[in-house]
């Protein structure tokens, strides 16, 4: 992988668009796209400190000198999970997908998955259980017995 396939990883894994993470760097949007497309490949090293500091990782590691331990520790987890979601017998082929999918999203992408379950989850249980809203007696005043207390004849009332 190339200097600038790894910067444009650590932009992409922090769900910023080229014009926010250029901004970060100091760099015009254009640059960072020469850089990412490997159309300059001579990246001053401010420039390369400037994004290794944004993706949490070592300059040599941008550089591609060393592999960082968290990508290592990401796959590895990762495909752990992977495995175990794979071994559960009760998700089905759909459910064992949409697990997978969620492991391989951005942070950011995941923060919003979580508020919209738990939006759909709330939606869900206002449809599942009805608040009953209905009319009852009144309480606040005595009412004759035998008094008809419809209001049917409201409905009858010419001045209503």
């Amino acid at each position: 992988m190339t200097v600038g396939e790894r910067i444009k990883e650590i932009r992409n894994k922090l769900g910023m668009s080229q014009v926010d993470f250029a901004d970060k760097i100091n760099v015009s949007k254009q640059t960072l796209y020469k850089y990412e497309n490997n159309i300059i490949t001579n990246i001053p090293s401010d420039k390369i400190e400037a994004a290794a500091h944004l993706g949490n990782v070592s300059p040599a590691y941008l550089m591609g000198w060393t592999v960082s331990d968290g990508d290592i520790a990401n796959a590895f987890i990762n495909d752990n999970l992977e495995d175990i979601i794979d071994s559960i017998k009760d998700f089905s082929p759909s459910e064992k997908e949409h697990f997978k999918n969620y492991l391989h999203l951005h942070e950011i992408n995941r923060k919003d998955i979580d508020k919209y379950t738990t939006q759909l989850l709330s939606l869900q249980e206002m449809q599942t259980s009805p608040q009953l809203n209905a009319a009852h007696t009144r309480t606040d005043i005595n009412i004759p017995e035998g008094t008809d207390t419809s209001d049917n004849d409201v409905m009858d009332d010419d001045n209503f």
